[in-house]
């Protein structure tokens, strides 16, 4: 585990300094060595096979090399088996290392590779259509009128989704227009495994979306959730069995109802085991009177062995600059309506891990 030399514990038997003859090396990648005389050592590098007749590694940093001989630290400690990673040590032969559900990052593509699998059978990453509606939204790249504004949450959930690893995104975005909501949504329901729209879907007189998905064979599962932001979020499932996602229209409604169902939804499909929140302690008392369920943006602080919330709400729910210092929302019950220091909350984190 260490640069340095092999040696065996029984040449420490003696009084006073230890002095080791070097007698050859062991070379990562070489095969095993023999340790001639249990008096003298061997030099090895990180990653060599230990040399037969040695029981420990010292390291370079408690020797002294001159003229051949090795001069050990007073202070070094010599226990048998002491830098040594022995075979078979981190699991036993059949162990389980990776099961169904797990996500492949950096550690467990490491794990796979090291036990030579050189395939794994995965899940594909869906096909994700991120559909924006209205008159009043223009291009990030364009100048507004004093009646328009840039659409931002398109490219907002697609980061969002982008930095999940859940799909890839096609962002699309239609004019307040039957015919054109209509025609577009026929086309992107044929192509995309699951659909994500913004806006359109509460009860103003040019929101489309409902009429629209209905009459293409989206079957409605729910509309309305006694929540706040997000109540007129709408879900249904496609004539194929893709799921529908439509968030509304504020952004801070549609960022937060995407990491509170989208995600997890998504998760689901791929076959990830489903994660429970982590819990926090509200750091600050907190009243919400309304009987709705709260989602609270929240910056942490780390407090005695615990993190606590600390409420941060938005001005409004189409306030994005609102929560730039915020890591997420936590979701507080419709009952009570007051929430005390110490409450522990679930957390819902901005950026999913």
């Amino acid at each position: 585990m260490m640069d340095g030399i092999a040696a065996s514990s029984e040449a420490f038997s003696g009084e006073g300094a230890v002095r080791l003859g070097v007698l050859g090396q062991q070379p990562a990648g070489a095969p095993s060595q023999k340790l001639p005389d249990l008096s003298g050592c061997l030099e090895v590098a990180t990653g060599a096979v230990h040399p037969e007749g040695a029981d420990l590694i010292i390291p370079v940093e408690e020797i002294q090399l001159t003229d051949g001989v090795v001069e050990v630290a007073a202070s070094f400690e010599p226990v048998p088996g002491r830098y040594v990673h022995r075979e078979g040590s981190d699991c036993k032969a059949g162990h389980i290392l990776l099961v169904e559900g797990d996500v492949l990052g950096a550690k467990e593509i490491a794990v796979a590779a090291s036990c030579g699998t050189a395939e794994v059978q995965v899940s594909a990453l869906p096909q994700v259509a991120i559909v924006s509606t209205g008159d009043e939204l223009v291009d990030v790249a364009e100048t507004p009128l004093p009646h328009q504004i840039r659409r931002s949450n398109s490219h907002s959930l697609a980061a969002a989704l982008q930095i999940s690893g859940l799909g890839t995104s096609q962002l699309v975005h239609f004019p307040d227009e039957p015919d054109a909501v209509r025609l577009g949504l026929s086309e992107i329901l044929s192509t995309s495994d699951t659909v994500i729209l913004s806006g359109g879907v509460s009860k103003g007189r040019k929101d489309y979306l409902p009429q629209a998905l209905a009459e293409l064979g989206v079957e409605k599962v729910f509309h309305w959730v006694a929540q706040r932001p997000g109540k007129p979020f709408w879900f249904g499932i496609g004539p194929v069995g893709q799921p529908v996602f439509a968030l509304p229209g504020n952004p801070l409604s549609a960022l937060t109802c995407f990491h509170r169902y989208v995600v997890p939804a998504l998760r689901k499909m791929a076959g990830q085991v489903f994660r429970e929140p982590l819990m926090h302690v509200l750091g600050q008392g907190f009243t919400f009177k309304p009987p709705l369920t709260c989602f609270l943006p929240v910056r942490l602080e780390n407090g005695n062995a615990t993190v606590q919330a600390i409420p941060d709400p938005a001005g409004n729910s189409g306030d994005f600059a609102g929560i730039l210092g915020t890591e997420g929302f936590v979701e507080l019950p419709p009952e009570p309506s007051v929430f005390s220091v110490g409450e522990p909350v679930p957390f819902w984190p901005w950026i999913m891990e």
